[in-house]
């Protein structure tokens, strides 16, 4: 059985190579994700007795990849970028947003002595990661589960996989409703959504080539954000709050450089950080119990559920009241669960090239402000549950 760091390391990057090469090859890979192929074969090879299921490498390589990834993300947000999504867009959002924590905490409070059986007295800590999930996509789930401190590998498996499998049916959702429901959607003069919606499409740019200095000047970033957080929690804010989030403080500080134009020019951001965020995945996968995850699968399933219902009602119920264009709309619930790369797939489906820009900025507001709240849902939740 491998258990050694190095020989872990080099187990959990082949895993990456094969499953991102996979994902660019076939397209039964690309519909599952990458995420969803390292876990399970990471797991895989946990499970069979290949790799080790505990080892201190894997604290190690999480406690360094998770915020490691979020800052290099962060940095590819350009909150001026928001003037492109004008009123409706940004309204549409918040009403995304706003659905999320509603049902987050309809759920939790529903199945709460259900997940009491798995989480004890810290079911409310389930509130944090899938309302990050549902306001800026799986970068979130992935902070909020390490910043709140869950734990529970097989709980994360199954949590994670409930999370994936739940966006087939919800694609499916965005596809069909504007057909469905569109005639009940008139778009108010107030919000000016048609002229959003009729801007020329812009051209495409070409992607600059990756470079040595970009890749080592974010490293280095990242990597001082992290320092940096350590020592404002230890020195400034352990005193008096000591459970106080460190990877709050590292998105503050990467969302602050990041509006810097030295660092919005910097290429390789999203690639180094999902790297980052695939090895932490691996770790992850390592640590399963595929038959606990089994297990736990049904309740979270639920849970998930009655969230997204919520979530949906609450979009196109409060939107169509604002009078709130059905593209629009679709567009906001889709960058909130996904960010960027589903609502490209979205709109393209659609014909909706005028939304890619705007939806990819409200995508990339999710990925700013998810952390946030689901920092602020789980202690709601927390408040009503009394825990």
């Amino acid at each position: 059985m491998i258990d050694q760091p190095l020989q872990l390391a080099t187990v959990f990057l082949a895993v990456v190579l094969l499953s991102v090469w996979l994902d660019a090859r076939y397209a039964w890979a690309r519909k599952i994700s990458p995420v969803v192929l390292i876990l399970f074969l990471a797991g895989l090879i946990s499970n069979v007795g290949i790799v080790t299921d505990r080892s201190p490498f894997y604290d190690g390589l999480a406690s360094f990849t998770v915020p490691f990834a979020v800052c290099l993300i962060l940095f590819t947000v350009n909150l001026a970028d928001l003037r492109k999504t004008g009123g409706p867009l940004l309204a549409a959002f918040a009403i995304a947003c706003l659905g999320t924590m509603i049902g987050v905490l309809t759920a939790g409070v529903l199945v709460n002595s259900q997940l009491a059986l798995v989480l004890g007295d810290e079911t409310w800590k389930l509130a944090g990661p899938f309302t990050g999930t549902y306001t800026g996509g799986s970068l979130n789930f992935f902070a909020l589960w390490d910043g709140l401190e869950i734990g529970n590998p097989d709980l994360f498996a199954a949590a994670n996989a409930v999370d994936n499998l739940t966006l087939f049916p919800l694609f499916a959702v965005w596809v069909l409703i504007p057909g469905w429901l569109g005639k009940y959607f008139p778009a108010g003069e107030r919000w000016g959504t048609a002229e959003v919606l009729d801007e020329a499409d812009p051209e495409p740019e070409a992607s600059p080539d990756l470079r040595i200095l970009d890749l080592a000047a974010l490293a280095f970033t990242a990597l001082a954000i992290m320092v940096a957080s350590d020592l404002i929690k230890t020195h400034w804010i352990a005193g008096f709050m000591p459970s106080f989030p460190t990877i709050l403080i590292v998105t503050t500080l990467a969302l602050i450089l990041a509006q810097f134009r030295f660092i919005g020019r910097l290429q390789g951001a999203f690639e180094l950080g999902n790297l980052s965020f695939y090895l932490f995945f691996c770790a992850v996968g390592a640590m399963i119990n595929v038959k606990m995850a089994i297990v736990l699968s049904p309740i979270l399933f639920i849970y998930v559920m009655i969230m997204v219902v919520v979530h949906l009602v609450s979009v196109y119920g409060i939107g169509r009241l604002f009078r709130l264009d059905i593209r629009v709309l679709t567009i906001a619930s889709a960058a909130a669960k996904t960010g960027p790369p589903s609502v490209i797939a979205l709109a393209n489906v659609h014909g909706w090239k005028h939304l890619v820009l705007p939806g990819v900025a409200m995508g990339l507001l999710g990925y700013a402000v998810g952390n946030y709240l689901g920092f602020a849902a789980a202690y709601a939740m927390k408040a009503i549950l009394g825990q």
